[in-house]
């Protein structure tokens, strides 16, 4: 059931959220097989491709590894995502916050914006765009 309160069936080609194991993030899938009794067995990451064994998206919680490595500034962790999700095109004007859907790289966040560049988080990665800033 979504936010609306509609029930979607599950069947073949259709969209889920499910963990990456490449990526490492809970990211869209499409639904590439399904068992006899109608659950998802198989699907399709939307970001990387890869076809893997579906693993529902679980919570995060509290217990995470720490790093042994020293810590880095992260320019991405004060940056809260708002507003409705935009498709990434160089001719739009974005801000801090914003949330992107790239055609390569996925789903992001606007993490600094400048004269002319974005730098958007995407999982793990954090790439430089061009804009219309």
């Amino acid at each position: 059931m979504n936010s609306l309160g509609i029930v979607k069936r599950l069947q073949l080609g259709g969209d889920i959220d499910a963990y990456c194991g490449k990526c490492k993030e809970i990211r869209e899938h499409v639904i590439a097989a399904l068992s006899a009794q109608g659950a998802v067995e198989r699907v399709q990451c939307r970001t990387c491709q890869s076809n893997h064994i579906y693993k529902e998206k679980q919570a995060k919680t509290a217990s995470t590894r720490t790093s042994t490595r020293g810590s880095r500034k992260d320019t991405g962790s004060t940056a809260e995502s708002s507003g409705p999700l935009r498709a990434y095109s160089m001719q739009e004007k974005f801000q801090i916050g914003d949330r992107v859907e790239h055609p390569k790289f996925g789903l992001g966040v606007v993490v600094e914006s400048r004269s002319g560049k974005i730098d958007v988080k995407f999982g793990r990665e954090l790439k430089i765009l061009i804009h219309a800033g």
